[in-house]
């Protein structure tokens, strides 16, 4: 009794001690909120404006949450500033049509995007085109990704200092079984699927046979993309989108080893001129700002698209829902930018519960991850289409493995040409260290009702277990392909030879059968509206919703943003090693009741 007592009055103190905290943290928030907006007047179009796109970030399907405690800390000040992919692509689309916008001025900066979003942005900047209005391109040194989205300007300019660098594309990653042998850690792997390579990292120092086959061919498929995209849009010197060490030096040779001067004669760029130069040239094209002349009359990106941000119609009954699937998948809830098995099946369940949505298109960026999980939200995809709801799938970047997993039992699967799908395969991988505690002197012994509950992780795997987890890989996989072939109406067979864990670039997954049409998301919404039977519709996207206090944090951290600096070389340094060790810590997070995994990690690692 006194105990309980004792632990009601702690947790009354605790209580209102949270609450206070609360009201004031949030109190503090809101000022800040009132402060910045006090000292900025709220953002306007002025009458032939530029909209100046700062391609500086990496592009999203959503947003990740803000983490209070990290944004006030500064902790999350090394992480990328993120781009909506549905905003730019509304924003771009908006602008050619609002005759207050004159132009578009993109500018280059340190731009993550995968090639099938650069296909996306690429295109919508050629509708824009469509409009006759300007499209130019001022920088300095330029990426790759960055001279993809400038390959489309009527202009591209750069400073005599800077250049354009065209590498190639690449996928690699870290081997760590030599480090694992070193620290005496032992790696067990079962699997099905000979080009299922996720796992080399851990028992292998190099890329094995198979794994490397399947890699060549699909960065090989992405770049000639990338290459006849380029090209399409400007003439240029063939030796500079056929990047080598060989190449270069030529080039250098021609160009008295001035970058900026092969990037000229080569046709990459069109005009070489100082920033001063660039400067002048906008305010003779857009003018000044009304009201102050010396201030260029533009608009920055994030507050052009939040100024055109659609609105529903309240009158219209008729929805196709989007939902996004993007990251990891794994068990439980989960916050946007990762896959949850509940929370997105809470989505689907959403839409399905929804009398207005009549149709639901579910965008897939996703290397897969939990078994569990994926047939989870594959059950939610049959209950929508029970409902009479049709489902169409939209392949993002990756829709591999347990991406793929939820999207083939969809009416229609979209891909886009540079997607990476297909990894149908299974595996299942974890480590023990008897050797490394033995080396230590640690040792355990104890007892149990089974030699199951004897199982432990400083001690020798039991000789049982290994054909145990390769009968459920059989079987995993057998499900994956007979899944596939039912969904696709394609026999055992044939689904397997093309199955093994293999990855494929979108064109080459409609080839194959893997995928009904290649197409943006706003195509699959047109086919969703299409199997309802709609001609009159809205879209609705149903997605994690924000709390008031993370609403508010990120409108505070918008306001805050612009007075931030912008990242420095130790900044950019953080980036990379946070992606080197990005394995590590997204196996870290694999969760599967069973431990069985349909995972591709290595689909996201093309640069």
């Amino acid at each position: 009794m006194i105990g309980r007592f004792f632990r009601l009055i702690f947790s009354v103190i605790n209580t209102f001690r949270r609450i206070v905290l609360n009201v004031l943290f949030f109190t503090v928030l809101a000022l800040i909120v009132i402060g910045f907006s006090r000292d900025s007047a709220a953002p306007t179009v002025q009458d032939g404006a530029a909209l100046v796109i700062a391609l500086d970030g990496i592009v999203v399907e959503e947003l990740t949450p803000v983490d209070p405690f990290e944004a006030l800390t500064g902790q999350d000040s090394d992480r990328p500033q993120e781009i909506l992919l549905a905003d730019l692509l509304h924003s771009i689309d908006q602008a050619g049509k609002d005759d207050r916008i004159k132009g578009i001025v993109l500018k280059p900066g340190n731009f993550k995007a995968s090639i099938a979003k650069l296909e996306d942005i690429g295109t919508a900047l050629a509708r824009y085109k469509e409009n006759g209005k300007p499209l130019l391109f001022f920088g300095g040194g330029i990426d790759q990704s960055n001279y993809y989205l400038a390959s489309y300007a009527d202009e591209i300019t750069i400073n005599p200092g800077g250049g354009v660098a065209i590498e190639g594309f690449g996928m690699s990653r870290l081997y760590y079984n030599e480090a694992l042998q070193n620290l005496k850690v032992t790696t067990h792997l079962y699997r099905v699927g000979k080009y299922k390579s996720f796992a080399e990292s851990y028992t292998r120092n190099d890329m094995s046979a198979p794994a490397r086959e399947a890699a060549q061919a699909v960065i090989d498929d992405l770049w000639q993309s990338y290459v006849d995209t380029v090209s399409s849009n400007r003439e240029i010197d063939p030796r500079a989108l056929a990047p080598s060490l060989d190449n270069i030096s030529l080039l250098l040779d021609e160009n008295g080893n001035d970058p900026a001067a092969m990037a000229l004669a080569t046709g990459l760029v069109d005009t070489l001129a100082t920033d001063i130069a660039m400067r002048d040239s906008l305010m003779q094209t857009f003018g000044a700002d009304e009201e102050d002349d010396s201030k260029l009359n533009a608009i920055g990106l994030q507050d052009y698209a939040a100024m055109v941000a659609p609105t529903a119609n309240p009158l219209q009954q008729n929805k196709i829902a989007i939902i996004v699937a993007k990251g990891t998948i794994l068990n439980g809830d989960q916050p946007s930018g990762t896959i949850g098995g509940v929370s997105t099946s809470k989505l689907l369940r959403q839409a399905r519960q929804d009398d207005q949505v009549k149709a639901v298109v579910l965008r897939v960026d996703s290397g897969g991850g939990s078994a569990y999980a994926s047939e989870q939200i594959r059950q939610e995809v049959l209950a929508l289409q029970e409902a009479g709801k049709p489902v169409v799938a939209s392949m993002g970047s990756v829709a591999a493995s347990g991406g793929y997993w939820i999207s083939a039992s969809t009416d229609r699967i979209f891909a886009q040409k540079d997607t990476i799908t297909g990894s149908i395969g299974i595996i299942s991988m974890f480590q023990t260290f008897e050797n490394a505690a033995e080396y230590i002197g640690v040792h355990q012994d104890g007892v149990a009702t089974s030699d199951i509950r004897q199982i432990s992780f400083i001690e020798p795997l039991n000789d049982k277990i290994g054909p145990i987890m390769q009968r459920l890989m059989d079987k995993g996989y057998h499900d994956f392909i007979s899944l596939v072939a039912k969904s696709r109406q394609m026999e055992l067979e044939q689904v397997d030879a093309i199955a093994q864990g293999r990855i494929w670039s979108g064109a080459d997954a409609l080839e194959l059968g893997l995928v009904d049409e290649l197409g943006s998301l706003e195509q699959a919404v047109i086919a969703a509206a299409s199997l309802a039977d709609l001609s009159d519709y809205d879209t609705k996207v149903i997605g994690h919703e924000l709390s008031p206090e993370q609403e508010l944090l990120r409108e505070v951290m918008n306001n805050v943003a612009v007075y931030l600096p912008a990242p420095n070389s130790e900044t950019k340094l953080l980036w990379q090693l946070k992606g080197l060790l990005k394995p590590i810590a997204e196996q870290m997070q694999l969760d599967d009741p069973n431990n069985l995994y349909y995972l591709c990690m290595e689909c996201s690692n093309v640069r």
